[in-house]
């Protein structure tokens, strides 16, 4: 029997610039990596572990996995995202998430920006 292992197209490395972000990327037909934007950690009491795991869990949903990692009891909350409206002119997609505890209001927990995203 063969296996087909679905080759990632999407990837990410810390971004050496920001301390909590990482540098989201697309592998093209020739192996050449491009970057297509950004995620950034914005609660600065979450853990540097568990928030790589969610972006994980974002790219590896680019890549076309629906198996993802479970976070729901490392994390005891849930994840929101609101999309937020671009103007027609510029090329960025910008994602806001957001946790809820379920006491008192969501708080924003990370960013993630997109440009030059083109999911084929």
């Amino acid at each position: 029997m063969q296996h087909s292992i679905q080759q990632e197209i999407y990837t990410y490395r810390p971004n050496p610039l920001l301390e909590r972000s990482y540098l989201l990327f697309r592998r093209d037909g020739n192996g050449e990596s491009s970057p297509i934007g950004d995620y950034t950690i914005l609660d600065e009491q979450e853990d540097l572990s568990l928030a790589e795991k969610k972006l994980m869990n974002i790219v590896m949903q680019l890549n076309g996995d629906d198996n993802l990692l479970q976070l729901g009891e490392q994390t005891r909350s849930r994840l929101y995202f609101h999309c937020k409206p671009k103007a027609e002119d510029d090329p960025r997609q910008t994602i806001v998430f957001y946790t809820y505890t379920g006491q008192g209001v969501s708080k924003e927990n990370s960013i993630l920006t997109l440009e030059g995203f083109n999911h084929e």
